[in-house]
């Protein structure tokens, strides 16, 4: 069974990570696109509609990249665009629920579609998948189950919620906007101040940055390698790389959310933070505040929070709560034991985690702990975190057991660490460190500088860190969940 299973998942990510004709955020085609429907879009400023028009066509131009399926998109979109003004607009509940569950059923499927697709036997239709419509799918939902639920308001205009429900900096790997939020930025006439265009340049390098010289090196040159053949590495290479693969996924993903978040800015929309030091929480339930923020509070608000709960039996029901939200939530990355387990552990752990609060609070224990207690938290923390990203990464459970014995095996070699690599896992960890403040403090400078001159200094950073990076960049490691 496990063989089959790598293969299936090897094949899977090979569809998913195929860039022959896509559009990465990362890529020189991405800033030549963008380039275009930003200075367009600020010609336009006047004339909201028109600056609508044109991001639909952009959010149109975009998903074409990845293939003519995707132009089917706008359908589905539609639909949900329908089903939310009959939700506003019939006093039936029948109707209503109806209606939500026909929302329900249009993306859900989508989402099973994508995932069991690819599992059945003699798969050939990569030309499908070559972008995942997870955040498509969890954005519409978010839409219509808040307009069952009474909250927001449904958008009349078919063109402004296509703009919106489509919108490309964030349609491949998030962060997960709340629809009412932005619809309402589209209603509003456009804004662009200085510090924001200075704020929004200043994320796009960073997250090139991290992406390309921190994620990408670190993928190539050394985590990729350990985990494709764990037994041929020292139990010390092993445990290096599982740090370097949790240091690789933030960046990256970071990366991502960071330049979704400088275009968005650009085009004068704001979406929501994804990241906040997450290898710095002292405990799981911070760890789920800080890390895929846009993601962990959808589970919470639209599937765990509707969980039924009992008062009686609060830590039966708070465990079935907790293992579904994380369960569901491992199977969405991928139908695989090691994404099931995956989910799994987390499920546990924020069980066991709320066990112990309860306990803690019942003995009247302060809820802010001592600063040794604090770094001791942090530190167990990281560490279960990264014992749960070694399934998330392994190609198969048998690969998982090989890191984990590895690890055990108390082998100290460390003869394919390079100095590079080294380098860029020191200058990973404090990176990750480093305060907000700092980011902000370096906003202002840029803010300092002239607006062209922002523009020049951006491009020049773009064209560097591509030279730099030398070998290309590969596809975001979220991009095919």
């Amino acid at each position: 069974m496990y063989p089959s299973c790598r293969a299936t998942r090897i094949e899977v990510e090979h569809v998913f990570s195929n860039k022959r004709g896509c559009m990465s955020l990362s890529s020189s085609v991405f800033f030549v696109f963008f380039l275009v429907i930003c200075g367009l879009y600020w010609l336009l400023a006047r004339h909201r509609s028109f600056q609508i028009v044109l991001l639909l066509l952009a959010n149109l131009a975009f998903l074409a990249k990845f293939g003519p399926v995707y132009l089917l998109v706008p359908v589905a979109a539609s639909i949900d665009w329908a089903v939310g003004l009959g939700l506003t607009r019939t006093g039936s509940q029948t109707t209503r629920r109806i209606l939500v569950i026909l929302s329900l059923l249009l993306n859900i499927g989508l989402l099973l579609g994508q995932k069991l697709i690819p599992l059945a036997p003699h798969f050939r239709w990569g030309w499908l998948f070559h972008l995942s419509l997870s955040f498509y799918c969890f954005q519409a939902l978010s839409y219509t189950i808040d307009l069952y639920r009474g909250e927001g308001k449904a958008e009349a205009n078919l063109l402004r919620y296509w703009a919106g429900a489509m919108f490309f900096p964030v349609i491949v790997a998030g962060p997960i906007p709340r629809m009412h939020k932005l619809l309402k930025q589209l209603r509003e006439p456009f804004r662009l101040t200085q510090p924001a265009a200075a704020t929004a340049f200043l994320l796009i390098a960073t997250g090139l940055v991290k992406k390309l010289l921190v994620a990408d090196y670190l993928a190539n040159n050394f985590v990729n390698r350990v985990f494709d053949t764990p037994a041929l590495y020292s139990g010390f290479e092993n445990l290096l790389a599982v740090y370097g693969y949790a240091l690789q996924l933030f960046f990256d993903f970071s990366g991502y959310t960071d330049i979704a978040m400088g275009v968005a800015m650009l085009l004068g929309l704001s979406i929501p933070e994804n990241f906040r030091t997450p290898y710095l929480s002292v405990n799981l339930q911070d760890f789920w505040k800080r890390w895929h923020i846009s993601f962990s509070s959808w589970l919470t608000d639209y599937l765990f929070e509707s969980l039924p709960k009992s008062r009686l039996f609060p830590s039966v029901t708070y465990a079935y709560a907790f293992m579904v939200t994380f369960l569901l939530g491992g199977l969405w990355h991928g139908i695989t034991w090691n994404f099931l387990i995956w989910g799994a552990i987390h499920g546990t752990g924020l069980w066991l985690f709320y066990l112990w609060s309860v306990w803690r609070k019942k003995r009247g224990a302060k809820r802010v702990g001592s600063l040794p207690g604090r770094i001791a938290g942090a530190l167990l923390t990281f560490h279960f975190v990264c014992f749960s990203w070694i399934f998330f990464r392994a190609a198969d459970l048998p690969g998982a057991i090989v890191v984990l014995k590895q690890i055990g095996s108390h082998t100290w070699g460390m003869e394919n660490v390079t100095l590079p690599v080294a380098g860029v896992l020191v200058f990973a960890v404090l990176a990750h460190c480093i305060p907000q403040d700092w980011f902000d403090r370096s906003a202002k400078l840029a803010d300092a500088m002239p607006f062209w001159a922002q523009g020049v200094a951006l491009a020049g950073i773009v064209i560097a860190i591509e030279f730099l990076a030398g070998q290309g960049s590969a596809g975001f490691v979220y991009g095919k969940f």
